[in-house]
């Protein structure tokens, strides 16, 4: 059984994280995609170590956002490939290789689990949201990509749409451990409210698209700001827990 004592496989899957976006900017895309997949594989090996930090598996500790969302990513490059049959997927390496950034900066250990935490409402709540977010922001690239002009399609939307429906799961999943955890569906918490913040301005931007003069380009603008309010309501929660005591690294 393997660890994460040593975190070699995220050191690495960063490393060849590097190599398919060098292999992927040189136009050698299919040579890219399969460095990818593989360093996908890596840190998926790593994802799972870190079930493993404490000795007992236990699968919140897979899905810490700071490490999640870097495989998410990974993820959407897969599925980007498979089901729009282009090759553009570049965009998304740029919040790969940065959450990958992120993941080998961020402290290695875990917040011990608390009884609250000891559902599988708890994992289910860390993956939507996680992707969600990760929709989001690949949402975010493609928009900012239609702002430069090199491409006029509105590929943006579609990782909106699906980051949108991923996160109303996600506050289904949240509240069900909530009930479980806390005795209540809602607390009156910055959590809770950053989370109903985001959804506002994401419920927002779903139904500007049938008000008239939201033109693709002025669309983009507001899923690129949604995805900056996001990130920064989300990063404050990510440094908080900086602070908290962590055991296995």
């Amino acid at each position: 059984m393997f660890t994460t004592n040593s975190h070699i496989y995220l050191y690495i899957a960063g490393g060849i994280f590097i190599l398919a976006s060098l292999l992927y900017a040189l136009k050698r895309k299919t040579a890219g995609f399969l460095a990818l997949m593989a360093g996908l594989m890596l840190y998926t090996l790593y994802l799972a170590g870190r079930g493993w930090i404490t000795g007992v598996f236990i699968p919140n500790n897979m899905f810490d956002a700071p490490f999640f969302f870097a495989w998410c990513f990974g993820i959407l490059i897969l599925l980007h490939r498979i089901f729009s049959g282009d090759d553009r997927w570049g965009a998304l390496l740029v919040p790969l290789l940065l959450f990958t950034l992120v993941a080998v900066w961020h402290t290695k250990g875990i917040i011990p689990i608390t009884p609250n935490k000891q559902t599988l409402w708890a994992p289910a709540f860390f993956i939507t949201e996680t992707l969600a977010h990760a929709c989001f922001y690949g949402g975010a690239a493609f928009a900012l990509v239609n702002l430069t002009g090199k491409n006029s399609d509105e590929t943006f939307h579609a990782y909106v749409v699906w980051g949108f429906v991923l996160y109303c799961i996600a506050q289904v999943t949240g509240a069900v451990w909530c009930y479980y955890g806390w005795g209540n569906t809602f607390q009156w918490v910055s959590k809770h409210m950053g989370s109903t913040a985001i959804w506002l301005f994401y419920a927002g931007y779903i139904h500007i698209r049938f008000i008239a003069g939201w033109s693709g380009v002025r669309r983009s603008w507001y899923a690129l700001a949604a995805a900056i309010i996001s990130l920064v309501i989300n990063a404050s929660y990510y440094i908080k827990e900086l602070s908290f005591p962590r055991i296995g690294g």
